[in-house]
């Protein structure tokens, strides 16, 4: 028995978009979709556009001549990496700060 996806509610609404136009198919200029293809998700229209221009400076998304768009995994597959080693550098300074500091005291007493 097939069961529905159901619309999880601690998606974001980039990771909402995506998966739309994902499940379109909308990998190259040829599959293309309009950003009407968003028409159904529980976010405002203004949310809807905010992402996906946001999304366009990065190249995730990718704005055709005839005002479609594709989603590149490729761009967003880069993006991730460069999020997550931003991520892991705000993360890892202040533990080593906190172990700096620590080993700094240590030998000061």
């Amino acid at each position: 028995m097939a069961t529905k996806k159901r619309v999880n509610p601690r998606k974001t609404a980039g990771r909402l978009v995506i998966d739309t136009f994902k499940n379109a198919k909308a990998f190259s200029e040829k599959t293309a979709q309009p950003a009407e293809i968003c028409k159904d998700l529980p976010l405002a229209s203004s949310v809807i556009a905010y992402t996906i221009t946001n999304m366009m400076e990065d190249d995730i998304f990718i704005k055709t001549e005839d005002n479609r768009f594709y989603f590149s995994q490729e761009n967003w597959d880069k993006f991730e990496k460069r999020f997550n080693r931003i991520y892991w550098i705000l993360l890892g300074i202040p533990i080593g700060l906190t172990i700096l500091f620590f080993i700094i005291d240590i030998f000061l007493k």
